[in-house]
């Protein structure tokens, strides 16, 4: 599939979801690492966003980064990282507290219910090279969503490449995986 190119003019002008400041504590945590693992840094940042918000925990970014790397990046014999992968190293984390990992294979029911409710929480979402995304087959922690004037959906998303204001079209997603919280 041809990649679509999009400019800022193509961009949303009204954001549904997490303030961008909430994210800036990310921004130092890049993913430099070959091949990459960036199912576990989005992984990890939901994590420590979830903890922090419902719990007022301080948790080392680090520490997470090191106990979920083993857990979801690599765990098993073929390449790249799965949304089972996500959901695996999110359950072992999650096993006897609040939170349940989920997954869909379409990020944008997910995106918009999750970040439409009155305490959202981000959404981990896979872009896919074969949908013309520039990132290729990536994991990206999407904390708004919005509609441009053509009524095309975007996200904004931590990139764990340093970026923490990434925008992109929802076209160029599949999967989502997110926690929910247990009643």
């Amino acid at each position: 599939m041809k990649k679509q190119k999009y400019t800022r003019k193509d961009w949303p002008t009204e954001w549904t979801g997490i303030n961008p400041r909430a994210m800036k504590v990310y921004r130092k945590y890049v993913n430099r690492e070959f091949p990459g693992y960036c199912g576990t840094y989005t992984a990890a940042v939901l994590a420590h966003y979830v903890i922090q918000k419902d719990y007022e925990k301080e948790l080392s970014m680090d520490d997470l980064i090191i106990g979920l790397k083993p857990r979801i990046d690599g765990r098993f014999w073929y390449k790249g990282t799965y949304p089972w992968d996500l959901i695996g190293g999110l359950k072992a984390l999650f096993e006897d507290v609040d939170y349940k990992p989920r997954w869909h294979l379409i990020s944008n029911p997910i995106v918009t219910k999750e970040l439409s409710q009155a305490k959202p929480y981000p959404v981990i979402v896979g872009t896919t090279k074969a949908f013309g995304s520039k990132y290729g087959n990536h994991w990206l922690l999407v904390y708004a969503f919005g509609y441009n004037n053509a009524g095309q959906l975007f996200y904004k998303a931590y990139d764990n490449h340093g970026k923490i204001n990434a925008v992109i079209p929802a076209s160029q997603t599949m999967a989502a995986v997110w926690l929910e919280r247990k009643d």
